[in-house]
């Protein structure tokens, strides 16, 4: 059928109040429209960490500039676990804890990390325990010996050590130096009621070992909360993502002591249904009280090389400071007991008031609000003010807003791939000049929604509304029922929009010959109708804007999808504006646009250098030397080694999370490099168990040394102190044919295994160096400029790897 955009089909009279004819209302379309654009903007801008205070800020406050001399300190260089420059990081925390007050021990053992997976990490930790004791405080420094009232204190986590490619001004630097300086602050401002303890946590980075270790040696009752700090970049604000169960009482003294809550119950939904880990998933899991807040901004300056104190927004370490003091003040005296309640649904507004509820009262609100819809729907029918098969139209036409939303910018990010495959280089492929593709992104999703009006000017403006109205409403009923906590995006600018669709529906009703709306009822009606996008665009904005830097701009399909679902409660707006069809055409060719000179404006630069990686393997296993790189192509340093097309194979021999992928691989020069060793050293048979007791031991200065078993044979394996049987081993490999220990920071460390009497055991071995060695150093040359080794965690890093194995 062919359609014109002159005017809905049905003749009716358009409700002037609130869908307005094309071209004869356009004061309060701007009207309208310039108030959505300023509470977008206020929404953005809102999102900003309060100005750092400087060194003469009064003592009892929390001052960045001050915090800033602490990390000056201790974030000269990396300080992986186990490295010298960790020890003098660890002393210096120490002492200066001290000086400020505090009663300090350093918490020392082995631990492994039984609940993460595998490779199953392991080392030796040092935790720093710093507890400013209260008036009513306990006495014991260890904390397991005169605890006093068990829920009195309160903990307060960073973690001290670094990546071993960066020095960690950010992660975790930022909290630790602002925990130093809330230490002082509290101490200047008279202490405290009961006492603070200053979990300095090592480990973290691989695998939050000494937030495991603590928990395990010093237990967690005698605390009423627990308040994690992170990062994952150099700047932004502090957002709270992340809770413990029973979250309500938590929350409601978080939006008391915050003066800028940034923090929303969708988070805390999404992340606890996602594979991610910090200090707090020890603490989370042991059922405790507390919340985990950090700052996302600046994600390329995340473990790596650039996370330097240069680096860093003080703004944002004074927003990690206020937010600590503010926090602690509240808690400082609370009852235990009340700290636990039920969870509860939050988000906040401007970053300045924080709206909670409890989450049980999800259910009767959407209840009610659909219930409400119904009726409006079912009244508007009697009125033939709409036609109920053109309302569900209407609300499939949202759908496929929504859909076609995702389509579209997933079409475009495919695209810049294509004219830029080397954007893959970068962390999770996340361009360094974001901005012009998250224009792109929006402007193509504003062709869409331009698309979707033109399709339903068709539609009479009731039928419009009550299918946006529709669609909204089975949405809210979907997340509701399986999200409760992100249901309020729904809620609330779904209630905000009802009276909106009786006001059409009433006006839409009227008898022919009645006389119309005059310009007083006409503004009354818009301003019912704004009320729905405006709440949405409240809510909305500023949430898509920390999606689109939590999960980047290769999964923006995903962030666009969310903020369409938002978007679209303007369609009956934008039904009204002229010439839609040719807006979108435009706004499509804008897209293109921004995405293009996105495309060309990217490159590598001394400033925003390439990330790329190199490692060298002897493999005494296969009688082989080689050189391997997870990148996605040569550039022009690792082409040295690898030449200029390499053959792919997988390499999970020697980086195991990367599983069957294949990586680039070459021919290397064979290379003195000493071999790792396995010495028995207790070896016993009882029963029908053979228990064998080895030590794999590097021959070099290795950070880290791998032990892959056979997991058929295995019945257990213990790893400092801690026995993994085979239902847990085969749970954490997810049915492997291999479990893997990674121990870090240590020349040997010791497995003890359990195999059926007579049971031959394979263990292969194989250790790490940070970075390459000088002799290997010497085959490639040095990095150039415009290149940076990979980020941690992301791609394998550059190392020398030696690898053997032995039948015990």
């Amino acid at each position: 059928m062919t359609t014109t955009s002159s005017a809905p089909t049905d003749v009716r009279p358009a409700a002037p109040g609130v869908v307005l004819p094309r071209r004869r209302h356009p004061l309060v379309l701007l009207a309208v429209s310039s108030l959505l654009a300023l509470l977008a903007l206020l929404g953005t801008l809102a999102l900003q960490p309060p100005p750092a205070k400087g060194t003469d800020a009064p003592q009892g406050e929390f001052s960045a500039a001050r915090a800033a001399e602490y990390l000056t300190e201790f974030a000269r260089k990396p300080h992986p676990l186990g490295t010298a420059e960790h020890t003098r990081v660890r002393e210096y925390l120490a002492r200066t804890a001290r000086e400020l007050g505090a009663e300090v021990v350093v918490q020392s053992g082995e631990v492994v990390q039984p609940d993460m997976g595998s490779p199953f990490p392991s080392a030796t930790v040092h935790n720093v325990i710093a507890r400013l004791p209260g008036e009513n405080g306990q006495d014991g420094q260890d904390g397991r010996d005169g605890q006093g009232d068990a829920g009195g204190a309160l903990l307060l986590v960073a973690h001290y050590d670094s990546v071993p490619n960066g020095p960690g001004a950010s992660d975790d630097g930022a909290a630790v130096a602002a925990m130093l300086e809330t230490l002082r602050a509290l101490k200047a401002s008279g202490g405290v009621r009961n006492d603070v303890v200053f979990l300095f946590s090592d480990g973290e980075e691989l695998g939050a070992l000494g937030a495991e270790f603590f928990t395990r040696k010093h237990g967690l009752d005698e605390f009423g909360a627990v308040l994690n700090w992170e990062a994952r970049g150099s700047g932004g604000p502090v957002m709270l993502f992340e809770t413990g169960e029973g979250n309500l009482p938590l929350i409601d003294l978080f939006a008391e002591a915050n003066p800028r809550p940034v923090a929303n119950s969708l988070a805390y939904e999404v992340y606890k249904r996602l594979p991610n880990d910090s200090d707090f998933t020890v603490f989370r899991k042991e059922g405790v009280a507390g919340l985990n807040s950090a700052f996302i901004e600046g994600f390329h300056d995340y473990h790596s090389r650039s996370d330097t104190v240069e680096q860093l927004d003080r703004d944002s370490m004074q927003h990690h400071g206020e937010a600590m003091v503010g926090m602690v003040r509240a808690l400082d005296g609370a009852d235990a007991e009340q700290l636990r309640g039920e969870n509860g649904v939050y988000f906040d507004l401007f970053a300045r008031v924080l709206v909670r509820y409890p989450v049980s009262w999800a259910l009767p609100l959407a209840g009610v609000t659909l219930t409400v819809l119904a009726g409006l729907l079912v009244w508007g029918a009697r009125r033939s003010a709409l036609r109920p098969l053109r309302v569900v139209a209407a609300a499939g036409t949202a759908l496929g807003t929504l859909v076609a939303a995702g389509a579209v910018v997933h079409g475009l990010w495919t695209l810049a791939l294509l004219l830029a495959p080397d954007l893959a280089t970068l962390p999770l492929a996340e361009p360094y000049n974001r901005s012009w593709f998250v224009a792109a992104f929006g402007a193509i999703v504003g062709g869409v929604l331009l698309t979707a009006a033109k399709v339903l000017r068709r539609l009479r403006p009731a039928e419009t509304t009550g299918g946006v109205l529709l669609f909204a409403g089975l949405l809210l009923a979907v997340l509701t029922l399986l999200l409760p906590g992100a249901g309020y995006l729904l809620q609330w600018p779904l209630l905000a929009a009802l009276p909106s669709l009786w006001w059409i529906c009433r006006t839409e009703g009227r008898a022919k010959g009645e006389t119309a709306a005059g310009t007083r009822e006409m503004w009354a009606g818009a301003l019912l109708w704004s009320a729905g996008p405006a709440v949405a665009v409240v809510l909305f904005v500023p949430l898509t804007g920390s999606l689109l830097t939590a999960l980047g701009i290769p999964l923006a399909s995903v962030s666009m999808v969310f903020v369409t679902a938002g978007l679209v409660s303007a369609l009956p707006l934008l039904v009204r504006l002229p010439a839609t069809g040719l807006s979108a055409v435009v706004a499509a060719g804008v897209a293109l646009a921004l995405l293009g000179t996105g495309v060309v404006r990217h490159g590598f630069s001394a400033e925003r250098p390439r990330p790329d990686s190199l490692l060298y393997v002897r493999d005494d296993v296969k009688a082989r030397t080689l050189w391997f790189s997870g990148d996605p192509a040569p550039d022009a340093w690792t082409r040295r080694a690898l030449g200029d097309d390499p053959e792919r194979a997988a390499v999970n021999d020697y980086f195991p999370p990367r599983g069957d992928e294949p990586a680039m691989v070459a021919k290397a020069p064979a290379l003195d490099v000493p071999l790792p060793e396995v010495t028995v050293l207790d070896d016993t048979t009882r029963g029908g168990t053979r228990t064998v007791r080895f030590r794999a031991e590097s021959q070099r200065p290795a950070w880290r040394i791998q032990v892959r078993l056979p997991q058929k044979p295995l019945t257990a394996c213990t790893v400092a102190g801690t026995r993994l049987d085979r239902a847990a081993m085969k749970e954490q490999t997810g049915g492997a044919n291999d479990v893997v220990f990674h121990h870090y920071g240590a020349r040997g460390f010791d497995v003890s295994c359990e195999v059926p009497a007579g049971t031959r055991l394979r263990v292969d071995v194989a250790d790490y160096t940070i970075g390459l060695t000088p002799q290997v150093r010497d085959l490639v040359g040095p990095r150039p400029r415009d290149t940076v080794p990979v980020a941690f965690g992301f791609l394998p890093e550059d190392s020398v790897i030696a690898r053997a194995a032995e039948e015990i």
